[in-house]
């Protein structure tokens, strides 16, 4: 049976990737990652940080998919472009692979030479995207992990349910309601923390959306609040409040769309962010998650 021909880095694709590479990393690998697929521009389309994965594998595996692919090559290969010592040696006295780049090692905040980058291409070999996976227990393991999700993409069959079933359905009534509304919306789903757990970017979402939706998720869960609310905090008249209402903090983002999901005795058990329609619009999409969050987990 032939398999899927892609041009194009959808949502659905992505999602159909992401619960096949978590369904290896369980399984076969038995450990816990942040797998994250980016579009050709290194734009989050999806991303899923499996249960007991540490936060910071989020990040790490956003910066291997955005290397991957606005670098056009696995992460695996930057790291021959990053040693100084290579970037004044003549080409014919360069170790075989090495290029002679010298690379900042940070360019612009993400760029990692770590393995666990994949370069998503088409049929015809061209890089539409990237996938990139941080947290089992070698490199080696997080580029095979990255490996299967691209390789999914192209399988017929649909793959086994995810494990964050109960975290993507919550993302997937706040999609619902926005496609009832006619909008392109990036939704995120974090944990008490403010760590992302699920994000996904609607095919014809802006890609600034889905780092709206992170900041907003991030703002309600940290101030235990509605992220609009949050811009109280910049209020001198309130003692112990103050703070600059920019600037501070890279995720401060005080504007309607993030809620804080809470249960009636006051637990915070996580925060949703929408970005995409107008501030109202991203409010009412939330309020549809955080309804969905609390009978799902109730």
């Amino acid at each position: 049976m032939a398999g899927n021909e892609i041009d194009v880095v959808t949502l659905e694709l992505a999602r159909k990737g992401l619960q096949a590479a978590e369904r290896l990393a369980g399984d076969l690998i038995g450990w816990p990652c942040s797998i994250v697929v980016v579009d050709r521009a290194g734009a989050v389309i999806a991303g899923h940080r499996m249960l007991g994965a540490p936060p910071a594998t989020f990040d790490i595996a956003v910066e291997k998919a955005w290397t991957a692919a606005t670098f056009l090559a696995p992460t695996l290969m930057l790291g021959r472009m990053t040693d100084p010592r290579t970037a004044l040696a003549p080409p014919d006295q360069l170790p075989l692979g090495h290029h002679g780049m010298g690379l900042q090692f940070k360019h612009k905040g993400r760029l990692t030479t770590i393995m666990g980058g994949i370069p998503i291409r088409d049929r015809d070999m061209t890089v539409i995207g990237g996938v990139g996976t941080s947290g089992t227990p070698s490199a080696q393991d997080d580029n095979t992990v990255s490996q299967r999700c691209w390789s999914a993409m192209y399988d017929v069959e649909e793959p086994p349910a995810s494990d964050l079933e109960e975290y993507t359905s919550v993302v997937q009534a706040a999609l619902s309601r926005a496609e009832r509304l006619g909008l392109l919306v990036s939704v995120c789903l974090s944990d008490a923390e403010g760590w992302p757990r699920v994000i996904y970017r609607m095919d014809g979402a802006p890609y600034p959306t889905a780092e709206l939706a992170r900041d907003k998720a991030w703002t309600a869960a940290a101030f235990r609040m509605p992220s609009a609310e949050a811009r109280a905090f910049g209020s001198k008249d309130l003692p112990g409040y103050g703070i600059p209402t920019s600037g501070w903090n890279e995720r401060f983002c005080p504007v309607p769309g993030g809620l804080p999901i809470l249960r009636e005795d006051g637990t915070l058990l996580g925060a949703v962010g929408v970005a995409g329609g107008s501030t109202a619009q991203d409010a009412r999409i939330a309020k549809e998650a955080v309804k969905s969050a609390l009978e799902t987990w109730s």
